[in-house]
């Protein structure tokens, strides 16, 4: 098995590790005593979400053949997180536009498809979100001005709102879903971006 560390390939002494979860746990060790932060991990050119790390945590090491990192300092790490859940954000509400036409124009087969599409997209940017606050709490990013990890963030607002929208899937409602989206999904989602960009103090540019 291969590990490259932002493309270059290190020789690490993993065999003590007895599990795939055990040999991320000791790679993010060591990739931290060198002062950098693991940002993105993939498994034989498959990204590992949060989601998947615990899902595999058990896997055989006998199928994996590389595991590849890219690592930043705190500050690009942040930075370019930022960068993606704003760039995200602005992609989800114009699907969201569209997918609120198409419900509204009586299209509900090419509603629900742009809206699967929005959900999976917003699945990611709360993933990027989640690990832009945790990081912020744990103390790894330091955001301008002191700014509060969560103090303004629309977290539990936001789980409503899913549920509420949820709802109104399961009844194949698809006005009320449409009203969602424009009504609540849209502002939403724009809070998260004023946030967002409040955390950056300059960072996202």
């Amino acid at each position: 098995m291969r590990v490259r560390v932002d493309g270059n390939e290190v020789v690490w002494d993993l065999s003590r590790c007895a599990s795939l979860g055990a040999i991320l746990e000791e790679i993010y060790r060591k990739v931290g005593e060198t002062g950098r932060i693991v940002g993105r991990v993939e498994i034989d050119g498959q990204e590992l979400t949060d989601r998947a790390e615990k899902e595999l945590g058990e896997r055989s090491l006998e199928s994996v053949v590389e595991i590849s990192l890219t690592t930043g300092t705190a500050e690009e790490l942040l930075r370019s997180g930022l960068q993606g859940a704003l760039s995200l954000a602005s992609a989800i509400g114009k699907d969201i536009a569209k997918a609120v036409g198409s419900f509204r124009s009586g299209d509900a087969a090419g509603g629900q498809s742009l809206y699967a599409a929005c959900i999976e997209a917003m699945g990611t940017f709360f993933q990027l979100t989640g690990g832009i606050l945790n990081g912020i709490r744990s103390g790894y990013f330091v955001v301008s001005g002191g700014a509060s990890a969560g103090a303004s963030a629309p977290a539990s607002e936001t789980a409503e709102m899913l549920e509420r929208l949820l709802d109104s899937q399961k009844r194949q409602d698809w006005t009320a879903m449409a009203d969602a989206l424009e009504y609540e999904v849209t502002p939403n989602l724009k809070k998260w971006v004023v946030f967002l960009e409040a955390l950056s103090g300059g960072q996202a540019k």
